[in-house]
């Protein structure tokens, strides 16, 4: 048996030289007890305060039958932020791990401010999501629901058409490419309840705002919003 200890940690120590645990930051070799972010950044973790989205705009562009009651982000990142590093690890590097830890520590900082009876995470289209391997929206959501103990309902609301990405669009543009990408599937589950919708970045509002639209079919829903992060000019 100690013989099969010692091999086990050296196969431990062989795998940390060859692929090395990195901060998904900074980049920088994580060290014993250091999970997925170094302790510096988690330091310096740049947490979302709700005063930011006072005056910014952001539920204005929401019609009134859809108007989210509420909003909560884990971080802000502007164009020259590291932690912008985060968002695409977790959209696009299949990062599942990421997208679950940085959903559970939203979900610790939402806990005693909402009081949802589901989660919606927006979806995406069936052909992109099999491209990519995953919903990012959905590992995030999870997360969420780890920390709160809310249901993920992942049956009531799909994407019908594979739009184009939002990335470098102007308002207007985002808006449009937006318009009838969503359908109700279930909206029976849904009707009078109270429902945290999740996505992964919300940047103009126009993405979730049209998937708003689609759950307000339903009759008597409420909603929340909540993002892994917003970014900030």
């Amino acid at each position: 048996m100690p013989h099969r200890g010692i091999g086990l940690s050296f196969l431990n120590a062989l795998i940390e030289l060859l692929y090395p645990r990195l901060c998904c930051v900074c980049g920088t070799g994580l060290t014993r007890g250091e999970n997925l972010l170094c302790t510096s950044c988690l330091y310096d973790f740049p947490f979302f305060d709700a005063a930011l989205i006072s005056g910014d705009g952001l539920f204005s562009s929401f019609e009134e039958k859809c108007r989210p009651e509420g909003f909560h982000s884990l971080f802000y990142y502007n164009k020259y932020s590291k932690y912008k590093n985060l968002v695409h690890a977790v959209k696009y590097r299949s990062q599942k791990e990421l997208g679950i830890f940085l959903g559970k520590m939203l979900g610790e900082r939402m806990r005693g401010k909402i009081q949802a009876d589901a989660i919606i995470p927006v979806p995406l289209h069936a052909a992109r999501e099999k491209k990519r391997g995953f919903n990012q929206s959905q590992r995030i959501a999870c997360g969420i629901s780890e920390a709160l103990g809310i249901e993920v309902w992942e049956d009531v609301i799909v994407r019908v058409k594979d739009n184009i990405s939002q990335t470098g669009l102007e308002p207007e543009e985002r808006r449009r490419n937006v318009e009838n990408i969503f359908e109700l599937r279930n909206p029976a589950k849904i009707n009078g309840k109270h429902l945290l919708v999740v996505d992964d970045v919300i940047t103009t509002g126009a993405t979730v705002s049209s998937c708003l639209k689609v759950l307000a079919d339903a009759g008597n829903v409420r909603y929340t919003l909540a993002c892994l992060a917003r970014p900030l000019a």
